[in-house]
């Protein structure tokens, strides 16, 4: 293993990680037929790989370090794999766009993120159709591989309340978005100053925008402040009590928290939503960025880089833990609104309401 810094982000953030292996030879469980031979040969050829996405992404550098393995052993193909940090999921969308009018490679061989951000850039070109079913039969379904093979779900992320256990067990016991309204959670909760996870109330068929606006007003009154959804830390130093809604609570599964993380799910709002995988059209090494995405929707790489790196799975696989979780809430009663990218693009308008919404938080 060697380290290499990614010169633009070494003073920010973290060093870049390159992952070299050796030759060996096949001992993997994906099976291999034409369509996913000729995706190997090229791969082989191209030898690299560059991921940049937000460091709590797929496990962030030990997820492209688990990825580099994988490759090796299911398709006994040696890739180096340059990981460094990258924006979150709008601005990476934006830069990727730009890059691709203006003919460059893109930043990332392998875009990460939520239909929220993939839906508007389905009409604009900016990511390949792969033939996942095909390479994958086995494994990955057409329920799987969304807007016409443009963008793989590869984990599930289900909204709620995340919480230290041990400062405010009581955030524990809500049952409804309601709660959140209660005098005794005043200061104590926080939300992000992107109202994560509320977007979907503003749908016509779901809340509507006056009725979410009139909530969102209502809990300005009652939070402590706004923190991203990459201050989970200050959660867990109990620092923060509670932050509502939260991207997808699965820090709570990760055990560097040690177990003082919770997340309450609130069966009257919740929803189901999905990271997706996606190669731009202009990706320098696209066959290395497919079977990063294959390793990674295997059962032993959802384990790996999922499981282990992020907190969750997709829950599509029904031997995931995030299957069974799942099931649990909707035998608890979970009506689940999966947020899809045809979903997404049937509700048009949201973005635009969810801005003004987030005008109501911020200058609260």
């Amino acid at each position: 293993m060697k380290f290499r810094v990614a010169p633009a982000i070494a003073a920010a953030l973290m060093a870049a990680v390159v992952i070299g292996t050796g030759p060996i030879a096949r001992a993997g469980d994906i099976p291999i037929n034409p369509t996913l031979q000729k995706v190997i040969d090229g791969a082989k050829q191209e030898g690299k790989l560059t991921l940049s996405y937000a460091a709590n992404i797929l496990g962030g550098a030990d997820g492209a370090r688990a990825g580099a393995a994988g490759i090796k052993k299911e398709f006994g193909v040696d890739i180096d794999i340059t990981y460094f940090p990258g924006p979150s999921f709008a601005p990476m969308a934006a830069k990727l766009l730009t890059e691709m009018q203006a003919g460059q490679p893109s930043t990332t061989d392998l875009y990460n993120g939520t239909a929220v951000e993939v839906t508007p850039q389905l009409s604009k070109g900016l990511f390949r159709k792969v033939p996942w079913t095909e390479l994958y039969p086995s494994r990955i379904t057409s329920q799987i591989a969304e807007a016409d093979s443009r963008a793989l779900r590869i984990v599930t992320k289900v909204p709620g309340i995340l919480y230290n256990k041990k400062v405010a067990p009581k955030f524990g016991e809500a049952k409804s978005i309601q709660d959140l309204l209660k005098p005794e959670f005043k200061g104590k909760l926080y939300t992000t100053p992107y109202l994560a996870g509320f977007d979907v109330l503003v749908a016509k068929d779901v809340w509507g925008y006056d009725k979410t606006e009139q909530f969102i007003k209502q809990l300005t009154q009652n939070i402590g402040g706004l923190v991203s959804c990459a201050g989970v830390d200050r959660i867990a130093s109990g620092e923060i009590a509670a932050l509502a809604l939260s991207c997808s609570g699965s820090e709570a599964h990760l055990p560097k928290y040690g177990g003082v993380l919770a997340e309450n799910v609130l069966l009257d709002i919740a929803s189901r939503r999905f990271d997706y995988l996606c190669v731009p059209t202009n990706a320098a090494h696209p066959n290395a960025a497919i079977l990063f995405a294959l390793y990674a929707s295997s059962p032993e790489g959802q384990m790996k880089i999922l499981h282990d790196g992020f907190g969750a799975e997709l829950d599509t696989y029904p031997e995931t833990p995030t299957h069974q979780e799942i099931a649990a809430l909707e035998k608890n009663g979970a009506k689940f609104i999966d947020v899809t990218t045809d979903w997404y693009g049937s509700h048009p308008g949201i973005e635009q309401d969810l801005g003004k919404l987030i005008k109501i938080v911020t200058k609260h």
